[in-house]
């Protein structure tokens, strides 16, 4: 898969107050890291519930982390077969995805190997394993009460029943007591590039972040035709040197 840069602009967004985007461990030269994806088969061995396995694609995405030769795999995203989306929502322009609804079940992220987070600036683990993916908007930039667009994380052994949209109240409460953090566990969303033309692709920059980007399903009220939504989120970051102080 072919790589473009990303421009500092929008990768501001991935690195706000509240966001928590993923990190392989403390690598210190991010710029010699490159990212490339893979098709992946969903395994029914995973441990997932059926009800689970019924509502997913059967391909996903594993995400590969090349450094001085040696290949790690990071982690796999499952897509839901068919995503509801709301007409005529009024929403400020931040919020690329306003036709998603807050609690839509987007997908599943699979993590391979023990990952740190950046939370708030300072580094987070999180264990391997299967977390839904969940639209939501929480607040950050500079002033603090800016809505942005991410995805929230629930492990999926706490979100057996994939409702299809769940209440943004309980999705926050259950992303704070898996994480025991104040506020949802997040993945940032941030603008699609129209220049690449790979869909799934990845973007990465020369300071360690990678964004995939797909087209999701998606269904709306008024069309029963199934449609693609072009959708970007940032699954890599580098941890800032002094996140540890």
């Amino acid at each position: 898969m072919r790589h473009r840069d990303l421009s500092a602009r929008r990768i501001g967004c991935g690195l706000l107050l509240l966001s928590v985007v993923l990190a392989i461990g403390a690598a210190p030269a991010w710029g010699d890291t490159t990212y490339s994806i893979e098709p992946v088969k969903l395994r029914a061995s995973a441990g997932l519930p059926e009800s689970v396995l019924r509502v997913l694609l059967p391909q996903g995405t594993r995400l590969i982390a090349d450094s001085d030769g040696s290949k790690t795999a990071i982690c796999e995203i499952f897509w839901a077969q068919q995503i509801a989306t709301q007409d005529g929502t009024a929403a400020p322009k931040q919020l690329l995805y306003a036709s998603l609804k807050p609690g839509t079940l987007l997908g599943i992220v699979h993590f391979l190997v023990i990952q740190q987070y950046v939370r708030d600036f300072r580094p987070q683990t999180i264990k391997p394993g299967y977390y839904t993916m969940r639209y939501a908007m929480v607040m950050g930039g500079m002033s603090g009460n800016e809505p942005r667009n991410s995805v929230a994380l629930v492990p999926a052994r706490d979100d057996r029943s994939v409702e299809p949209v769940m209440p943004i109240a309980d999705l926050v409460r259950r992303s704070e007591l898996a994480f025991h953090t104040k506020g949802p566990a997040v993945m940032s969303l941030v603008e699609v590039d129209t220049d690449l033309k790979d869909f799934p692709g990845v973007i990465t920059d020369d300071e360690g972040t990678c964004v995939l980007q797909v087209k999701v399903r998606v269904k709306s009220v008024k069309n029963s035709v199934p449609q693609e939504l072009p959708l970007a989120i940032v699954l890599v970051t580098s941890i800032p040197e002094d996140s540890g102080s």
